[in-house]
């Protein structure tokens, strides 16, 4: 019995590539028509902005989604036969060709010397190390230089195969050894089975979902390892392989010398140029960071596998026309009719195959709609040819033969009668379907059937309401009156109308509410042909640009990105299985309703290069245009403020749907917000005035997502010299110090002025108190001097025994020589000549023993100051004069002491006087209401001193401090 296995397998491979045959899947190509350097791929690798770097036979080609940048031997390759390419720890490009090795950094080639061999097998391990083969010898890259290593002791061992897993682990083949993997810097050899010696290895692959499972490629057919037994896979059908990868949901994809195959857990699929694909050589395939796959082919350029969600039945799988009208369940089980402009067709098995009708009429081929009631009946209406019904493989015609009868739907009630939407009006059909009634007159485009005996029927002019098949009603509700209504569909409450300008309104029955979608709040196009609520809630929507969905409970729109831009047809859509089925002018698409959990990946941005444009001195822009290249982005860009004309050119990769990528951008410092996202991947900014700036971009697709990071550079425009911080400083400086030499000057100005006018004044002064000092000595002290006289000559001339008149007289006597001597004290303050300090001080010291001469109290002064010359306002000295002077009257009066000293010191610009005595002090709180102290504080105050006064059963001290 083993014989029927490897026919069994046969058998089941045989039927899977035959159902490939009847679809077409969703692969994208791009060759040198779309700038591809060179066809014949042999490795794909990805930067850190996502792009891809594609190795060919002629050159090494950049692509971003939408354009390819090349490398060939004229820009500085050793040669144009590249065979492998990878990126090392510091993000430059490593390529490996026919002639040795070269680099590419910071967008410039360099040759790695000594290297003149094939060079190819380039991989990073996990810790930086970046590994290549030469020649089949295995060499590590250590910057600039490389070094030949073994994996065995064996120094003719010949590597043929070099890869890391998705978990960072480096593997290698060995020639007749099998594999090793790289751990803790030491090569280890990996337990396979006695076969592994055998194999001669060409590629790997460590299986990133099963542990301890390697797919391995070789001369002689694919073998999987697992558990450290080795076993030949798939030998029946798939004779070489050439290439390996895994993708995101475990499924393995292999290269072979005819197209490609997809293994996965469902069935294995064969990718051919029967099904969307290619069949030459696939050298490579890559697995990029969003999870699409990449296929390199020899010769055919490379192919995206966008997803695995939907595949396409067009004229390419046997439909004469991918005009797709209308798709129904068939007559048989597991059996869908396709109806299109050029017939119907059966699909059954994954093969297409032509539905003959009847007529010779070619309009009988133009398929307009196809409907099967619960009779499974099968109604087809044409576009001229008529209307035909179908059982039991019979066709028969309803209509009366007119070709200008144009059926558009066909809708059956719940009483099992037809209703007939056409261009004539809308008719009903009888259950027994012998009896026929027009119920409207105009064209009707759409049916619904809304309750029992209740009908809408849409034409171009909005919806009628039917009750009772005879009782219309027009729903006159905005927006929906005057639309021209394409689609309906009844959920719960609500009732959705597809118009042809307005977009889809939803009308609750209930509330009277309605709501408006378009292209303003997310749908792809304001034209709503099919709609279709699946078992799942979502409600699909064909419109004139791709096919939107709709949460049926709360109608909220889902975001989506793999939307293909095309158009839908009316009433073309079917719900079988797991599978929607869509007719559009392409064919029609099947969508794999499962897919749902496939995780979009968010697009990513960076910024090209910018542009600075400089101005001459008329204004205008000039050539001298200096270009700041990606990788000089990274450090602050300083420009002149004449430098101030930016072009910046940044591009977003989202291989996802490259068309469909937009922009947002602000400029920090100039911009408060980002730009409305748009499609132009340049921005202009002319005469920026000086400052620093941050300018930020991002992408974001059609359905909003958001890049996951923002590029940006720093940008400062320094300002001219007139404008600097250090030129205005100076400025500020200067004018300040301007100032202050001038307020210097003035003030100066005015204090000589004002010295000379107080030097004119003191001089004035000094000879009117002089002269008022010698006119006051004359004038008052001649006529006291005469007073004297005249009271003695008086006094001689009175009897002695007179008393009352001689008393009279020596009052007169006494009153004149109190008054001349206080005349001396204002004589002596008028002289400028007593001005000075030690004039003060000898004058108190002199009035001290004048008064304390012929008493017991001995009189003693203490005078120490140095600085007796300095001279003193009139003011200061007359009124120190007045203080002491009461002193030493109040201590010769009530001190009763023997003993007063007087002294003078100057401290610090501290001029300190004081009178002492032994006396028997007094109470100073009880003498404060006395006359004396009062006017001695008075006077402290006038010239801004301090007196300390203390006393008390020693004595007394009186103590003026002046500050100078």
């Amino acid at each position: 019995m083993t014989y029927l296995k490897p026919i069994v397998i046969t058998l089941f491979l045989f039927i899977c590539t035959s159902r490939g045959f009847g679809q077409r899947y969703n692969f994208e190509q791009y060759d040198i028509q779309h700038g591809l350097v060179q066809s014949q791929i042999t490795a794909i690798t990805q930067d850190k902005q996502n792009r891809l770097w594609i190795a060919t036979l002629g050159g090494l080609s950049r692509f971003n989604g939408s354009e390819f940048t090349n490398l060939s031997k004229t820009d500085g390759l050793n040669s144009n036969f590249i065979l492998s390419c990878a990126f090392n720890k510091e993000g430059n490009l490593l390529i490996g060709t026919e002639r040795g090795l070269s680099i590419y950094k910071n967008d410039s080639l360099y040759n790695y010397p000594g290297i003149k061999v094939w060079t190819e097998g380039l991989t990073l391990t996990a810790s930086g190390t970046m590994y290549g083969l030469s020649g089949k010898n295995l060499i590590k890259i250590n910057g600039a230089k490389t070094e030949l290593t073994y994996i065995t002791n064996d120094t003719t061992e010949i590597v043929t195969a070099l890869r890391t897993d998705a978990k960072g682990k480096t593997w290698a083949a060995v020639y007749k050894n099998g594999l090793y993997y790289l751990e803790g810097g030491q090569w280890q050899k990996k337990v396979l089975g006695e076969q592994a010696g055998q194999l001669n290895i060409s590629n790997f692959l460590v299986d990133t979902f099963i542990k301890d499972k390697i797919w391995i490629l070789t001369s002689d057919g694919l073998f999987v390892a697992e558990h450290n037994e080795i076993k030949q896979a798939y030998a029946e059908t798939i004779k070489k392989v050439t290439a390996i990868n895994q993708d995101g949901q475990g499924n393995i994809w292999l290269g072979t010398s005819k197209g490609a195959w997809l293994i996965s857990k469902e069935k294995p699929i064969h990718f051919n140029a029967k099904n969307g694909f290619t069949d030459n050589v696939v050298n490579r395939i890559f697995k990029d960071r969003d999870n699409n796959i990449w296929l390199g082919t020899d010769g055919s350029g490379i192919y995206k596998f966008n997803n695995n969600s939907y595949v396409t039945y067009d004229e390419s799988q046997g439909l004469k026309s991918n005009i797709v009208m209308s798709i129904i369940k068939g007559p048989e089980l597991n059996e869908i009719w396709i109806g299109t402009y050029n017939g119907i067709f059966s699909h059954k098995n994954n093969q297409i195959t032509p539905v003959n009708m009847p007529s010779e009429n070619d309009d009988t081929k133009r398929i307009n709609f196809l409907y099967k009631d619960s009779k499974n009946y099968i109604w087809i209406g044409t576009e001229g040819g008529g209307l035909w019904r179908y059982r039991n493989k019979i066709f028969t015609r309803v209509d009366k033969g007119s070709r200008s009868f144009y059926c558009n739907t066909i809708q059956e009630d719940r009483h099992k009668n037809i209703w007939i939407a056409s261009n004539m009006g809308t008719f009903l059909l009888d259950s027994s379907m012998t009896t026929i009634n027009r119920i409207t007159q105009q064209s009707s485009t759409s049916l619904l059937e809304l309750g029992n005996n209740l009908m809408i029927i849409g034409s171009q002019n909005g919806a009628t309401l039917v009750r009772n098949k005879t009782n219309l009603t027009q729903l006159s509700f905005k927006p929906l009156k005057e639309s021209s209504i394409l689609s309906m569909l009844k959920y719960g409450d609500h009732i959705a109308f597809g118009t042809s300008d307005n977009g889809l309104v939803i009308w609750n029955i209930i509330t009277g509410e309605t709501k408006q979608f378009n292209t303003k709040n997310g749908l792809f196009s304001d034209h709503i042909y099919s709609l279709l609520l699946d078992k799942k809630g979502v409600i699909w929507i064909g419109t004139g640009r791709g096919i939107n969905r709709m949460t049926a409970k709360g109608f909220r729109i889902l975001k989506t990105e793999n939307t293909l831009l095309m158009e839908c047809n009316q009433n073309a859509m079917l719900e079988n299985g797991d599978n929607i089925w869509v007719g559009t002018t392409r064919g029609a698409l099947v969508y794999n309703n499962t897919n749902d959990s496939y995780i979009q990946k968010k697009p990513s941005v960076f910024i090209n290069s910018v542009s600075i444009l400089a101005q001459n001195n008329m204004g205008n822009q000039n050539a001298g245009k200096v270009v700041y290249k990606e990788h000089e982005l990274e450090q602050k860009i300083v420009l002149p403020y004449d430098h101030n004309h930016l072009n910046i050119s940044f591009t977003g990769i989202y291989f996802s749907n490259p068309k469909g990528i937009m922009y947002q951008y602000k400029l920090r410092g100039l911009d408060q917000k980002y730009s409305k996202p748009g499609t132009n991947s340049s921005v202009n900014y002319t005469a920026l005035p000086p400052g620093n700036y941050t300018f930020q971009v991002r992408a974001i697709t059609m359905s909003g997502m958001r890049s996951e990071n923002y590029a940006y550079f720093h940008l400062e425009i320094t300002p001219p010299y007139y404008q600097s911080t250090v030129f205005k400083a100076f400025i500020l400086v200067f004018v300040l110090l301007l100032i202050m030499i001038s307020v210097y000057v003035i003030i100066n100005l005015n204090e000589r002025q004002r010295k000379l006018r107080l030097k004119i004044k003191l001089e004035e002064q000094f000879k009117v108190r002089k002269q008022t000092a010698e006119d006051f000595h004359d004038d008052i002290g001649n006529k006291l001097t005469r007073i004297t006289v005249l009271s003695e000559v008086l006094s001689s001339m009175t009897d002695k025994n007179d008393h009352e008149i001689r008393v009279i007289i020596q009052k007169i006597k006494t009153n004149v020589n109190e008054l001349y001597n206080g005349a001396k004290d204002i004589l002596w303050s008028l002289d400028p000549k007593n001005d000075t300090l030690g004039e003060l001080l000898i004058n108190i010291k002199d009035f001290g023993s004048e008064m304390f001469d012929d008493t017991p109290i001995s009189f003693v002064d203490e005078i120490d100051v140095n600085d007796s010359g300095k001279r003193l306002p009139l003011e200061l000295s007359r009124n120190m004069l007045m203080i002491f002077k009461e002193a030493i009257n109040n201590a010769l009066k009530y001190s009763k002491a023997d003993r007063i000293v007087f002294i003078a010191k100057m401290t610090d610009n501290v001029l300190i006087t004081q009178l002492k005595d032994n006396g028997k002090g007094f109470d100073i709180n009880g003498k404060k209401s006395g006359r004396g102290l009062n006017n001695m504080q008075v006077r402290t105050e006038r010239i801004k001193g301090n007196l300390n006064i203390i006393s008390n059963e020693k004595g007394t001290s009186i103590t003026l401090y002046i500050v100078f």
